[in-house]
Order: C-alpha cells, then structure tokens, then sequence
C-alpha cells in the first residue's frame, strides 16, 4: 500500500470520525445548527478524499470521467455548509454573496449532470499516469468545457466571501478565530485553485482538494473544541455559583425560584423543593408549585402573579403553603 494510499485514507476517516461526533453533539442540541453544519463539511470532505484516490487510481478513461462527475455531489455539500457556516458561527460574510455562491454551486451541480461527460471537460482523451509518492497515479489529459468558467468564478465569490468574512471578525476582536478558521478557509481557497490549472492542463498532478478541505475542516473542529472546553468550563463555575447561593439562601431561611414563562417551568432551591415534597430534579409546572399554596389562598395569589405578568409590576403576596409532612406555613413571597 502506497503511502498516497494511507494519507487519502487518513484524511477521510478523521472527517469522517469528526463527522460522527459532532452529528451526535447535534442530536443533543439540535437548536445549534453549526454542529450540522460541521459535520456535514466533515462528511463531504471525507468523501472528496475517497473521490480524489479513487481518481489517482483510475484505469480508463470512462472510470475518470464518471468519478469527476459524481465529485461535484460532495463539492457542492462542502461549498454550501461552509457559507452556512460562516454565516451562523462567524456571524460575518455578506448575506447577498452566500446567496449568490450557494446557486452558483447549484447551477455548477445542475448543469454538470446536464453535460457530457461533465462540466470540467468537454472530452478527456487519454490518461497521463507517471509514478508518484510509491503508487502509479493517472491524470487526465483532455478538452476543458468553456462552461467550466461557472465553477472558477464561483470559487472567485468564494475567496472574496471568506476575505471579507475574516476581515469583519478580525474587526471585531476575535483575532484568533479570525486567524484560524478564517485564515484556513482563505488558504483553502486559494488552495483550490489548483482545479481549474489541471483541467486547463497549465499543470499535471492529481487533485488534492482534500487537503485544502481537511484543513479548513480541522481549523473549524478546533474552534468548536475550544467552544465546548469553555462551556463545560462555564457550568461548572455556574454550578459553584448556585451551590455559594443555596448555601445563603438557606443559611438566611430563604427559598430562591425563578419561573420560565414560555415552557411553564419553574426552578425552585434544592432545599425548599425537599420542603415541599418535590424530587430534587425534575421539572417544575405552575399547576404543581400552586398545589401546594393552601386551598383558600390560591385565588389570592394566582391574582397578584396574573396583575405582575400583566403590569410588568413586581410581585409580593403572603399566603399559606402545605408541605411535604402536611404542616402548614406562612410564608411571604417577592419577584420581578
């Protein structure tokens, strides 16, 4: 097994090992679509790599034209999750120029399906194969299609989208990621350059699209690595934030809730849910905290909650609570 073998093979199975993490990562969090994103550029990225080995790798004409064909599915998967990508991570990129590349990679993959044999050539005529890094490896040699042209100018849109891109995060403060996932995506870019040379036979080597794509897909993991690295380092200084609060709380006899509106759930202090027999994890409803406000006070308080919400005043009521062994307690109860 030649080493060109091993590398391509390696490529595509980090992405793909990538991939798989971060689709589960999704699946936990599905309201944050980068992840998908990420995996999605993952997974094309890899398949790029097998793509471009099995190209390297090919023994007929008709074998090549086929895998140039098919490589555009991946491209366009690729293109169009970074441009979401930018757009939702980075919070940069202009709106008009990811809508203009994103239909430009589509009309590049509609009409690659149209054309025979694809969009690159209007024929190849032969393949050119010469020893390389261990392994004999075939590129091809033939007549560029004119239409091609679309595909270069998206790639253009592309570097001026992620340039522009990295400036507007640059500006804004976040230098490092500027440089590491913006300065990968512009070499990527120019990387990717090397494309249009090839089919337009300026130079004889294979394509490695898969090291431009895996760089930028590795600068992209290591930020969002970062990402999870300083959230977990976040909960747990939240955790001993509320664990000093409890501790307060109950010290001075209080018991601390905060109610969620909108899922109608309620947060109540670890101690004060054992008072007033709730498991010490669990949601919440309103209908369950008021079940345990004495039966004739319940009226009176939904009515000072209901005049709060309502108002946008703050809300004070003292009233009866049930607790968990069936005594009762006065209790005097504040929010905003």
């Amino acid at each position: 097994m030649s080493w060109i073998t091993i590398l391509w093979s390696m490529i595509a199975a980090a992405c793909l090992t990538l991939a798989a993490f971060y689709c589960v990562v999704w699946l936990k969090q599905r309201e944050n679509w980068v992840h998908l994103l990420f995996s999605s550029s993952a997974v094309a990225a890899a398949a790029i790599a097998g793509f471009e080995l099995a190209m390297m790798h090919a023994q007929t004409v008709r074998q090549y034209e086929v895998l140039v064909r098919w490589i555009h599915v991946p491209t366009w998967v690729l293109i169009v999750s970074l441009v979401g990508f930018v757009r939702l991570y980075l919070r940069a990129g202009r709106r008009w120029l990811a809508w203009t590349i994103c239909a430009l990679r589509t009309l590049v993959l509609i009409l690659n399906f149209i054309f025979t044999p694809n969009l690159n050539y209007r024929q190849i005529t032969g393949l050119r194969q010469f020893p390389f890094g261990g392994d004999i490896i075939s590129v091809p040699v033939g007549v560029a299609n004119p239409w091609g042209l679309l595909s270069q100018v998206s790639l253009v849109l592309l570097l001026v989208f992620f340039v522009d891109a990295t400036i507007t995060v640059w500006r804004r403060g976040d230098r490092e990621r500027a440089l590491v996932v913006g300065g990968s995506m512009i070499f990527g870019a120019i990387l990717a350059w090397h494309i249009p040379l090839v089919i337009w036979g300026v130079i004889h080597v294979p394509f490695f699209l898969c090291f431009a794509y895996s760089g930028i897909v590795a600068a992209m993991a290591y930020e969002l690595s970062n990402d999870m690295a300083r959230a977990a380092q976040l909960a747990r200084e939240l955790e001993a934030s509320e664990k000093r609060l409890n501790l307060a709380a109950d010290s001075a006899g209080l018991g601390l809730w905060e109610w969620d509106l909108n899922k109608d759930e309620i947060w109540v202090s670890p101690t004060r849910r054992a008072q007033l027999g709730f498991p010490l994890s669990g949601k919440i409803t309103f209908e369950d905290l008021s079940s345990r406000w004495h039966v004739d006070d319940r009226d009176q308080v939904r009515e000072a909650l209901k005049d709060a919400i309502e108002n946008g005043k703050d809300y004070e009521a003292e009233f009866r609570i049930v607790l968990a062994d069936g005594s009762v307690r006065w209790i005097a109860a504040r929010g905003r």
